[in-house]
């Protein structure tokens, strides 16, 4: 009895483990119905609109009829799908309306369970065929799990009759016969998984192919056949007693555990099955259908028996919370691995968060699987060919071709602009040779040092009041006429200054264009013709006219020798008149010498040699045309050109009058054309003039002709001059105002400068600005001409404001700023050693977690390890006591071994006492009720942990912000105080990451004193049961010893039995033979002396008396012991099926009390 105390003890603890960690598990199965009463739905129910009779059979001949009336679900005489349900009470049953094909009962789940059995108690009639449907869709598609019918072949033709033999295939159960009386109750159950028992298949597979369902239908095709006697019509209808839908949440063989499901609207205290499983082997989902957010290293499988098909953890080095299975990665890698880590942390990257991002870099002060992994790379994205990642190995920056710098952050010398788009990162500096001092350039802007009077990013331009000249490498002044040019500046490149009217030059100090002279005195027009000279015109001094290529004349006005077209085209002659030109001058250079070589003629008056008859000729001439010319043409011409000479007089004293300053444009077109004219008349007249004079014609009176009419229209144009007087006097009279008017105005500009002179002395006040830039603190007022007393800005070396002060002014506001800076430096510095020291705490709070759950592992593996060897044990103490009582009820056995074996067992003394082992025992329990479970510790460690790195990453990134600022001095002035305050913020963060690490640190603490008492406990409770064994070893050689002794004693007592017919047999034989010698003695003797033989005889006689009496001894002690062990198996029998029976005892009395206490209905069918 101490044993099998003992055992029930040891069983107790046994099933209160639950464990999933040898295969595939699976909950416990219960009623699916069970709160879900208005998920169960009838095509058919009897009297919902009105009451219907139903007749059935009544005892042995009569015949009972009874109403349905379902209007009132609550009434007795309803019969509504809820009546059903295993929890609905006695003498309640659904029932269908009558004669009515098909009805079907349906079950709606909405979410994925278990089918494990289904269970149908018929009351009345049985269906002689139905259908038994699940879904997998929620309703929309059926799949048929099992036929039913009386008779198979005929109702569902088609549909195999045999057991399935694969797992697609499905079958048609036959009904047993009803019996005489079809109305008696039937129970019909349905397990998915016994149909296909001869499938060879697992038993998980089973449940993966057969078993899951989201709803169940049940169809009712034929209604089941019923007496028909004469006179009497029964009723035909379906009704079930009970219906009963048992299963479990679909967990696909990861938990053994249903939890209730918070976003249910059932009642949590009706419904005995949740659709949500309590997902073990690292798997989530309401059905453990998936793995859960970083176990998806491996893809997911249902569990098998032997093997959990658990999810594996992905490796992300503790940097990301979640990963993603990739099919593609994971069959690279050969089956192993195809998890990919999503939403990297801690400035991480790659696969499994091993690499750092962009801008970071290792910590070679830290690994991979810490917070502190990557820390902020100082290599500038903008100067580095990869984006700002330094090398994995050194940490040094690979800088683009034109930046240097441990960073990368600034240009070479001679390069500027530093830029990301760049793919040299910084351009060529540019500047000018002759303007700039060198060729190396500011590298944030690019601006060259220049040389004086050179300014622009590049110095390639003069500054104003300076020009650069063609060819030369300086700049040089201007040199502009103040009073004559509008500002000092000329144009960069010629050096013309902008002159005023009436000036003109490169300095402004000549006279204008087309005009010539002195400008103080009076400017002259150039007598030029426009069209044949340069853009010059004149010379400035002189008057003289510049001609262009191809003119000449003293007024540019025909053209020169080798230009044959006409003025103003003169375009260069043709070849020909080169040619002729050329054989021209060589005749003219042989004349020449020819007449070098003629003798010199006598010298004397009238004697001209040879050339005295020509000469004489010419005279001629001359005389004839002479006397050819009428009276008084020669004084007409004379007088023309006489009058002439005077309009060229007053023209010029008019020019000389006139002034160029208020020339009107209006009038210098007028003159122009006057010129033009006067001009072209002028060459007229020469070119008469010069044919008169070479003329050897004698026939002149063309000549004359042409000379009127020159006259004539020289008599035109001095008309036209004397027109133009009138012009010219309003041009006169302009000036003349002109100037009244600078005389007028020009005395009060010279009064406007002396007044602004006077006013510069007394303002503006430059104090109020001081104030505002250099912070000054002077009051008295300071003038550009007048700032007597102290300085106008406090001098060098004055300190900056304090901390808290007003600070005014951009000077010490600037300074101000640069200790500030330098504060925020000092607190950064100590912030971030502050981080250091968190950063290691939390590596050791992680590593205190690790070793937490793996002091939890070793204890969970310890405990399944300590239950498998208990369950171990169980079973070997079992089939101990199996063979004990086999032992005892067999006859056979000795009673003699028996008795050993009874006193062994009433003497031996258990290694501790039962209360010991139960106090043991109980310890055990509360320890491992108290023992916090490691999963929720480390669950609620977890955020604490991600809180504590969360807070480390803010101060990280704080830090990066602050160490990243640039900007203006306003913009950090204004932005100090939220950085101070942010930095009050990260060190308040930081305490609150020092806080949440204790409480942590001190959470696992306890949790490591809890296990340690717990693993105590378990070693003790091991070391309690392991003295039993050799005491269970020594019972099983005492009942193997008793096996065989009992076989001994049967060996004996047969061959004590065949002795004792042998001597039966040898005496029958001997009486036989002595009644034989009897008879012969008398015939072979004489009187009554038998002789030898008679003592013979005797002899036998008394040795066949002793054996049989021996015999007759052996068989009674036989008999006895027969007795003895019959009255002893007897007795173990009925113990053994006295304690045995319990179970059936209890059973029956349960029927009974069940029976007895129902209550019969006045109408009950």
């Amino acid at each position: 009895m101490r044993i099998l105390l003992l055992l029930a003890a040891i069983a107790a603890v046994s099933k209160a483990q639950t464990d999933c960690s040898r295969g595939a598990c699976y909950p416990p199965s219960n009623d699916l119905l069970l709160g879900r009463a208005h998920k169960l739905h009838a095509s058919s129910t009897c009297g919902l609109t009105d009451s219907e009779i139903y007749c059935t059979p009544y005892e042995q001949r009569r015949m009972k009829c009874c109403p349905c009336d379902s209007r009132n679900p609550n009434s007795q005489l309803a019969h509504t799908i809820r009546d059903a349900l295993s929890i609905s009470g006695p003498d309640r049953w659904w029932q269908s309306k009558k004669e009515l094909d098909p009805v079907t009962l349906q079950l709606d789940l909405d979410d994925l369970f278990q089918l494990d059995n289904v269970v149908l108690s018929f009351k009345g009639p049985r269906p002689s065929a139905f259908v038994i449907e699940r879904t997998l869709d929620n309703g929309q598609s059926w799949l048929p799990a099992l036929y039913l019918a009386t008779d198979c072949q005929e109702t569902f033709p088609g549909i195999p009759t045999k057991t399935p033999l694969s797992l697609d295939d499905t079958y048609c159960y036959t009904l047993p016969p009803t019996g005489q009386d079809p109305y008696q109750d039937h129970k019909i159950q349905f397990s998915p998984l016994r149909q296909y028992a001869y499938v060879p298949a697992s038993k998980s597979q089973k449940i993966e192919d057969a078993a899951p369902l989201t709803g169940l239908r049940v169809r009712f095709t034929e209604l089941g056949e019923v007496p028909r006697p004469p006179g009497r019509a029964f009723s035909r209808f379906y009704a079930l007693k009970e219906m009963m839908v048992m299963g479990s949440c679909m967990c696909h063989g990861h938990a053994n555990r249903c939890l209730p499901d918070t976003n249910n609207n059932l009642l949590a205290d009706s419904v005995q099955v949740h659709p949500q499983c309590e997902c073990q082997h690292n798997t989530a989902g309401v059905n453990c259908e998936r793995c859960a957010d970083l176990y998806t290293d491996l893809p997911w499988r249902p569990a098998e028996e032997g093997n959990t098909h658990s999810c594996k953890r992905c490796e992300c080095n503790n940097h990301a919370e979640r990963c993603r299975f990739n099919q593609a990665v994971y069959e690279a890698s050969g089956r192993r691995s195809g998890g990919l880590c999503e939403g990297c942390q801690h400035h991480t990257t790659g696969p499994k968060c091993d690499q750092c991002v962009p801008g970071y870099q290792p910590n070679p002060n830290s690994r991979m699987d810490r917070p502190d992994a990557c820390i902020r790379c100082v290599c500038s994205a903008d100067g580095t060919v990869n984006g700002g990642r330094c090398d994995d190995s050194t940490g040094s920056c690979l800088c683009k071709v034109n930046v240097e710098g441990p960073r990368c952050d600034r240009c070479k010398e001679g390069y500027y602009d530093l830029s990301p788009s760049n793919p040299l990162g910084c351009s060529k500096c540019s500047c000018s040779p002759d303007g700039s001092l060198s060729d190396v350039c500011d590298p944030l802007t690019g601006q060259c040092p220049c040389r004086s009077h050179f300014h622009g990013r590049t110095c390639e331009v003069c500054s104003n009041g300076y020009w650069k000249p063609a060819l030369s490498g300086r700049c040089q002044p201007c040199s502009c006429d103040p009073t004559r040019s509008y500002s000092d500046t000329c144009n960069q490149v010629t050096g013309q200054c902008q002159c005023r009217p009436g000036f003109g030059g490169l300095t402004c100090t000549e006279c204008p264009e087309n005009a010539y002279g002195d400008p103080l005195i009076g400017c002259k027009l150039c007598r030029c013709d426009a069209e044949g000279t340069l853009p010059e015109v004149c010379d400035r001094k002189t008057g003289a006219c510049l001609c262009r290529p191809g003119v000449t004349g003293t007024r540019c006005d025909s053209c020169s020798r080798g230009h044959c077209d006409s003025f103003p085209g003169c375009e260069t002659c043709p070849t020909c008149f080169f040619t002729m030109d050329a054989q021209r001058q060589n005749l003219s250079s042989a004349l020449e010498r020819f007449s070098l070589r003629l003798p010199s003629g006598p010298v004397g008056d009238g004697d001209l040699g040879n050339f005295g008859p020509r000469i004489r000729v010419l005279e001629a001439s001359l005389t004839l045309i002479q006397n050819s010319l009428p009276p008084g043409s020669t004084t007409q011409m004379d007088d023309a050109l006489s009058q002439l000479n005077k309009l060229r007089d007053q023209m010029d004293k008019i020019n000389d009058d006139l002034s160029p300053l208020e020339r009107s444009p209006g009038l210098d077109s007028e003159l122009d054309k006057l010129q033009t004219l006067l001009d072209r008349l002028t060459l007229e007249y020469k070119t008469k003039k010069d044919a008169k004079d070479n003329s050897v014609n004698p026939d002149n009176s063309g000549s004359l002709t042409a000379i009127k009419n020159a006259y004539d229209e020289s008599t035109d144009a001095a008309k036209k001059v004397d027109a133009s007087k009138k012009p010219l006097k309003e041009s006169a009279d302009t000036r003349k105002d002109t100037m009244d008017l600078q005389n007028k105005v020009q005395p009060g500009n010279i009064r406007d400068l002396d007044k602004l002179n006077q006013s510069m002395a007394a303002k503006p006040d430059l104090t109020p600005v001081a104030k505002q830039v250099c912070g000054s603190v002077r009051t008295e007022p300071c003038t550009p001409l007048q700032c007597a007393g102290g300085d106008l800005c406090p001098p060098d070396g004055t300190p900056p404001c304090k901390k808290g002060e007003a600070c005014v002014g951009a000077l010490p506001l600037n300074k101000r700023a640069d200790a500030d800076v330098k504060d925020v430096k000092d607190k950064l510095d100590k912030l971030t050693g502050k981080m250091t020291d968190v950063a290691e705490m939390l590596q050791e709070t992680q590593d205190t977690t690790n070793q937490v759950r793996q002091t939890a592992e070793k204890l969970s593996n310890k405990m399944k390890k300590a239950r498998d060897e208990l369950e171990d044990d169980l079973k070997e103490t079992r089939d101990v006591v199996k063979d004990l009582k086999d032992f005892l009820s067999d006859p056979s056995s000795n009673l003699t071994h028996i008795k050993e074996v009874s006193d062994w067992i009433l003497k031996a003394k258990l290694p501790l006492k039962l209360a010991s082992l139960k106090g043991k025992l109980e310890d055990l329990k509360n320890l491992a009720a108290s023992l916090p479970d490691s999963t929720s510790v480390l669950k609620e460690a977890q955020p604490q942990l991600d809180k504590a790195k969360k807070l480390l990453q803010d101060a990280q990134d704080a830090r990066d912000t602050a160490l990243g600022v640039k900007a203006d001095v306003d913009g950090l002035l204004t932005g100090f105080g939220s950085v101070e305050g942010s930095l009050s913020d990260l060190e308040d963060k930081l305490e609150d990451s020092l806080t949440e690490i204790d409480n942590l640190n001190k959470n696992l603490t306890e949790a490591k004193d809890k296990l340690r008492p717990a693993e105590k406990a378990l070693d003790d409770v091991s070391k309690l049961v392991e003295p039993m064994k050799p005491q269970l070893d020594e019972l099983t050689g005492l009942l193997r010893d008793g096996d065989k002794l009992a076989q001994d004693a049967l060996d004996t007592a047969d061959e004590a039995e065949d002795e004792a017919a042998a001597a039966n047999e040898d005496l029958l034989s001997l009486e036989e033979k002595l009644d034989n010698l009897k008879k012969e003695v008398p015939a072979s003797g004489s009187g009554g002396d038998t002789g030898p033989l008679g003592d013979r005889v005797e002899k036998l006689r008394n040795d066949a008396g002793a054996l049989t009496n021996t015999t007759d001894d052996m068989v009674k002690a036989l008999e006895g012991k027969a007795d003895s062990i019959r009255d002893m198996q007897d007795e173990i029998t009925q113990q053994s099926t006295r304690l045995e029976g319990l179970d059936d005892e209890l059973k029956r009395l349960l029927r009974e009390l069940r029976n007895k206490g129902k209550i019969l209905s006045n109408c009950q069918i």
